[in-house]
């Protein structure tokens, strides 16, 4: 994967942040905004492999989902991204600090040229509400790409990452609960009306409302919708459609076979009991979301 030059030494690294304080910098075209557990990694990764594409240095930043760290004090990106003044989109010197950061992220302009784009991936900017404003805001032409997958298995894959959390980092956020006692404590909450703390298990999964959000906001034109098993089942054929959504030539490859990531291997599957509660909370959100795109997933 071609990424970011991450400078070794300090004159030069102190020179790339000038330039980009001064506003020479450049800008990603494209976001992978979600969903978390749906294959943005490999996709992220895959599309580094086009000629034109150049990601970020870095993937899941989290420029626009501030949110996302807020309970992660150990993690690096929460000092910048969440200043003890409170949110950067309230303050314009934490914002001003944290553009030139997020900008640092990605070639300059003379290393792009003017032919190629830069990316990043971040999932939770499809999940956190005030994300598709603050993109906008950003960047009224960007193009986003949504990866869904069934919410059901989405839900209990999350909840594998969060139950088996191991490093100091993420430590706080980690879930001790059973996948049954997480998901039928979020379900209440959802029917009481009240928000629930992380890891949003259940709520992640409501894509149509999710969507809607930048519906709102961005021309349909600009939100490139796929269902996440096509990177497994019809690889080449969708990294084509993504480059061709994005303007550019075909993969040289042809978008050929790649190798899976971030494959979940569990030692159980999810409760019998679990996944069908899901399922019957998630199927009248599942035909929204089928009108929505005029699409059947076909999830159970």
């Amino acid at each position: 994967m071609r990424a970011v030059t991450a400078y070794k030494y300090p004159l030069q690294s102190r020179l790339r942040r000038a330039l980009i304080r001064c506003g020479y910098h450049s800008k990603p075209r494209l976001l992978i905004i979600g969903a978390q557990k749906a294959g943005t990694t490999a996709l992220f990764y895959y599309l580094a492999d086009h000629p034109d594409i150049i990601p970020a240095r870095e993937k899941e930043i989290g420029f626009f989902s501030p949110e996302g760290f807020a309970a992660l004090p150990q993690h690096p990106h929460h000092l910048i991204l969440c200043p003890s003044t409170g949110c950067i989109y309230s303050d314009r010197t934490a914002y001003a600090k944290a553009a030139a950061w997020y900008h640092d992220f990605f070639p300059l302009p003379h290393d792009l040229g003017r032919h190629r784009l830069t990316f990043e991936a971040t999932p939770e900017y499809l999940y956190y509400p005030d994300a598709p404003r603050r993109i906008f805001r950003y960047e009224p032409a960007m193009k986003l790409i949504v990866l869904l997958r069934d919410p059901v298995e989405r839900a209990f894959s999350a909840w594998n990452m969060y139950h088996n959390f191991d490093d100091p980092i993420y430590s706080q956020i980690r879930d001790t609960r059973s996948f049954h006692e997480a998901i039928t404590a979020e379900l209440a909450e959802i029917a009481e009306g009240n928000d629930t703390h992380l890891p949003h298990y259940v709520r992640r999964g409501l894509y149509a409302e999710q969507l809607l959000r930048y519906f709102k906001i961005f021309k349909r034109e600009q939100v490139f919708v796929t269902d996440s098993r096509l990177l497994k089942t019809d690889t080449a054929t969708l990294l084509n459609a993504i480059a061709e959504f994005l303007g550019l030539a075909p993969f040289p490859d042809g978008g050929g076979t790649r190798h899976p990531m971030h494959v979940g291997r569990y030692e159980t599957g999810a409760p019998s009991e679990s996944v069908q509660l899901l399922r019957a909370f998630y199927r009248t959100h599942n035909q929204k979301l089928y009108g929505l795109l005029n699409y059947d997933f076909g999830w159970p």
